[in-house]
């Protein structure tokens, strides 16, 4: 049976092959922009974290109906109370944990936070293996320990426990990692039930409601107070959350997941950059250094199965080529070289 994203080439014009490599490099841009964005409102003061989670969702809600709306239109209206249910604990880890993302850039900066969020394939794979979802290859768990170790020396002072520079940001990030991988075990099943793009609408609309709910508690609604020059990243945040889920969905209709993951592993490198060029965050030799390990440890957790069973191709050919050698004892050489000299 062909892949989906294969027989869809097919049909596809040679200009069209570039729409889904420019979605991706929207993806990308996008993703390394939210977070320096997001960093950039709190250094001004303007909103605390509650609030922009408030108007990242909520305007991310508002952009995904509309779309949704005009992709799916009877999705939404079909999902009923106990459909709502289900999506509810997916919505939950997903989508409304961006509160918690926000709480944490607060107190920590963003190469910080983009080195502990690029965990995420680690934490997913290590759940799916818990679940029995995934083998436990032996490239799985040392693409897993490279990445945590590579983490670990890059938010420190030096290879030394001793200097490790780990606060209530960086722990709050390592939350939101979590609560994303969890996530995206949760949602698998249920985008598969009732699509993407309903489950991603239905996901941020709860998800909207309860922060909205949690913020009301507190009295106070800092959005309507803001000023023009923040509501323009405030609302930049929002739609570029939504428009990631819209570009990678088309990007993957068309490209193979391998493909997708090998550009997701830009996005630290260029929030990093971003990060340094406009926030002013200093990179240091073991932040990169760190950083390419952590890149290295993803890559190899991603691709494992493929090379497991490329080793084991490998392995096998060995072992069939090196039978014959293997099978001259030295009885065996004495007896061959008896039959020679008659």
């Amino acid at each position: 049976m062909t892949p989906p994203h294969l027989s869809t080439q097919q049909g596809m014009s040679p200009a069209s092959h570039l729409v889904p490599i420019l979605c991706l490099i929207g993806v990308v841009v996008l993703l390394s922009s939210i977070t320096p964005a997001i960093k950039y409102v709190f250094q001004q003061g303007a909103l605390d974290f509650l609030s922009l989670a408030v108007g990242r969702v909520f305007i991310g809600f508002l952009v995904l109906t509309v779309i949704t709306s005009r992709i799916d239109p009877t999705g939404i209206r079909s999902l009923c109370v106990r459909d709502l249910l289900m999506l509810a604990p997916a919505g939950l880890t997903g989508v409304a944990s961006y509160a918690v993302a926000a709480w944490g850039l607060m107190y920590t900066n963003v190469t910080h936070y983009v080195l502990l969020y690029s965990l995420l394939p680690t934490f997913t794979t290590l759940f799916s293996i818990c679940l029995g979802k995934d083998p436990a290859r032996p490239l799985t768990c040392l693409g897993i320990g490279l990445s945590w170790a590579g983490c670990v020396y890059a938010v420190s002072d030096g290879i030394g426990l001793g200097g490790l520079s780990f606060g209530i940001g960086e722990g709050l990030a390592l939350l939101f990692t979590v609560l994303m991988s969890t996530h995206i075990v949760l949602s698998a099943p249920v985008v598969k039930r009732f699509g993407l793009m309903t489950s991603n609408t239905a996901m941020f609309g709860m998800s909207a409601m309860l922060l909205i709910v949690g913020n009301l508690t507190r009295g106070e609604l800092q959005l309507e107070s803001l000023s023009l020059s923040m509501i323009v990243p405030v609302l930049f945040i929002g739609i570029a959350t939504a428009a990631v889920f819209v570009l990678r969905s088309h990007a993957l209709q068309f490209l193979t997941p391998a493909t997708v993951g090998a550009y997701h592993n830009l996005i630290p490198i260029c929030t990093i950059g971003l990060a340094h060029l406009l926030l002013g965050e200093p990179v240091s030799p073991q932040t990169i250094l760190g950083g390419a390990t952590v890149m290295l440890g993803t890559e190899l957790v991603r691709r494992a199965p493929q090379l497991g069973t490329i080793m084991a191709c490998l392995t096998e050919s060995v072992r069939a080529w090196a039978a014959p050698v293997l099978a001259l004892t030295p009885a065996a050489i004495w007896s061959y070289s008896k039959r020679f000299r008659r």
